[in-house]
């Protein structure tokens, strides 16, 4: 039996950062909102990052960087709340495939840690927290959350009836696109006038070629993620792209990556992004793709990429202005 397979016989309590601070009774509350795995933060805040870069990007009015910085380090805040409460209702609803696969049997609903109940009033409390930390935003933040939350609420459902959950996860992620130019007031789709004609329109199929980018991103991501369960997921029923495009997952991933990256051109082409976009944004993230799905590493090299390509030009307005 090797290490791995003996650390995964018995379960271990975190120990370390803030399950330090922590009372035991709260710890199990803690591992529902993935406190010990920060690095699953990232692949939900990477989209308000991207999302937030690109609404400053594109504002008639310049965004100041003084804004800019508090809506991040706010909407950082607020993600922390909506994974967790993401994360614990997709723990309740799994629990019965937790059990059966090797990395989750531990998980506090699956381990019996957190009842069912628990767990759903801990979803409750969480949702209600993050609705009323989106109140000060303007009206269309929080309608933008609702919606996101309704489909994320739909997911661990997707993988019982179809083979495309990540599809269902993807849909969901990307609406920070929108959600993040909103509270910046400068949403395109909403608030077509700020732009006058032609923009408008030009940036209405902006956001929406990153919006959809955003979701084949997602797919991509979670496809890869979902390979390390593959055999397990097999044996408990699971359904998953993963699963589906099985030996094929490389060539198909690739081609997804393909139209990401050329959607992240049409964003740039629409938008009339500069030089430093396209080489940062499309050329740093096509290579980070590359190196991912074919070498391993450069997964959160990706949205990095999108990011420093989107604040670069938004820098460049500030220089022009």
């Amino acid at each position: 039996m090797n290490i791995s397979t003996k650390l995964a016989t018995r379960y271990h309590a975190p120990d370390s950062g803030v399950f330090l601070l922590l009372p035991s009774s709260w710890v199990p509350y803690a591992e529902l909102m993935r406190l010990d795995r920060p690095s699953g933060y990232y692949a939900f805040y990477w989209h308000y990052a991207i999302g937030l870069a690109f609404g400053a990007c594109i504002a008639p009015q310049l965004v100041s960087p003084t804004a800019l910085v508090a809506f991040t380090g706010y909407l950082a805040l607020w993600v922390v709340i909506l994974r967790g409460a993401v994360c614990t209702w997709n723990d309740n609803l799994d629990q019965e495939f937790d059990r059966k696969v090797i990395r989750t049997r531990f998980r506090p609903i699956a381990r019996g840690a957190v009842s069912t109940a628990q767990g759903h009033v801990f979803t409750l409390i969480q949702t209600v927290v993050g609705a009323v930390m989106l109140m000060p935003l303007p009206w269309a933040v929080p309608a933008y959350a609702a919606i996101m939350m309704a489909i994320l609420t739909i997911y661990p459902l997707g993988k019982r009836v179809t083979d495309f959950p990540q599809v269902i996860l993807g849909i969901g992620f990307a609406i920070p696109i929108f959600m993040c130019c909103a509270a910046l007031d400068t949403d395109p789709l909403l608030q077509p006038e700020l732009f006058g004609e032609p923009e408008a329109v030009a940036m209405k199929w902006g956001g929406a070629c990153l919006y959809c980018a955003s979701v084949l991103w997602t797919i991509i991501f979670d496809t890869v993620y979902a390979h390390q369960d593959i055999k397990d997921d097999v044996n408990a029923g699971v359904r998953s792209l993963a699963v589906r495009l099985g030996d094929h997952t490389k060539p198909g991933l690739g081609f997804l990556g393909a139209i990401q990256i050329s959607l992240l051109v049409g964003v740039g082409r629409l938008c009339n992004f500069s030089v430093f976009y396209f080489m940062v944004s499309c050329g740093g993230a096509a290579s980070a793709l590359i190196a991912m799905l074919w070498f391993g590493p450069g997964s959160r090299f990706v949205r990095a990429s999108v990011v420093v390509g989107l604040l670069g030009h938004y820098a460049f307005r500030w220089t022009s202005k």
